[in-house]
């Protein structure tokens, strides 16, 4: 997939969304157009992007909820000492 491309259209969507004047409307459409044709034609890409970085994504995802979750436990028991 032409990486850039999308890139481009994705940062003209969020110009679209937060600015003031905006893009005309029928651009924003186009884009979402596009958007939607790049990613139908590259959707076995697609499909291997996403999951082979939510794989390598996941142990650091888990290593960090199992730290908060540890750390809020540790909270809540000196909140319940009261020190």
């Amino acid at each position: 997939m032409n990486l850039t491309v999308v890139i481009i259209a994705i940062i003209l969507w969020v110009f679209y969304k937060k600015g003031s004047n905006g893009l005309p409307t029928w651009l924003v459409k186009a884009l979402g157009v596009f958007l939607v044709v790049m990613l139908l034609r590259n959707l076995n890409e697609v499909y291997h992007f996403i999951f082979d970085e939510s794989d390598a994504w996941w142990p650091l995802v888990k290593e960090n909820a199992a730290r908060f979750n540890q750390q809020l436990r540790d909270l809540i028991r000196t909140m319940m000492k009261g020190g």
